[in-house]
């Protein structure tokens, strides 16, 4: 009997996909829907995005007082949860990551201890001291594959940290109108 060909979604049944049909979570995804478990593979990187509309003016994470912190925070608790961070951008309102965990337990317990740590050092809270909730939402998170999803994401990642220091815009990239007389 001929073999049938190979079809484009049979990358999804090798061992490192096995079981991650799904590869996103957090962030607005699962508003209103039944609790899932958090797709991760210890064998692949992920993209985690963390935002927060309240990190605004005294509260943002780019403010001189707080951006040393916050990248401390996030290198410092990856090494002691195991977890190597790629690439890091800080937005101002938002911290995107790209990272590998060697585990999910790891992880998990690197998100926790990250959006904790992050939320009490900008807002100054202490115990017995509610500040209300800083982030807006679970952490999103994305396994990425190797190779040109990797890269690009990378490169979002990159043009993110460029337009949280300003030396960027979105805007930027528009076509400039032609000049006069050549129309």
């Amino acid at each position: 009997m001929p073999r049938k060909p190979a079809q484009q979604l049979d990358f999804l049944k090798t061992p490192a996909f096995r079981g991650l049909a799904r590869r996103e979570h957090g962030g607005r995804l699962g508003e209103g829907r039944r609790k899932t478990a958090r797709p991760m593979s210890p064998r692949l990187p992920l993209h985690v995005v963390l935002r927060s509309e309240k990190a605004k003016d005294d509260w943002s994470l780019l403010k001189v007082k707080h951006e040393k912190r916050v990248k401390h925070l996030v290198f410092g608790l990856a090494k002691r949860f195991h977890v190597k961070v790629y690439r890091y951008a800080n937005a101002g309102n938002h911290l995107h990551l790209v990272l590998k965990a060697k585990n999910k337990d790891g992880f998990q317990a690197y998100l926790r201890a990250l959006t904790g740590t992050i939320a009490r050092t900008i807002t100054g809270a202490k115990k017995g001291e509610k500040r209300g909730r800083f982030w807006d939402a679970l952490a999103y998170s994305r396994v990425v594959t190797w190779g040109r999803e990797l890269k690009n994401v990378s490169f979002y990642v990159i043009m993110n940290e460029l337009e949280g220091l300003g030396i960027w815009s979105r805007k930027l990239k528009q076509r400039a109108p032609a000049p006069p007389g050549t129309g």
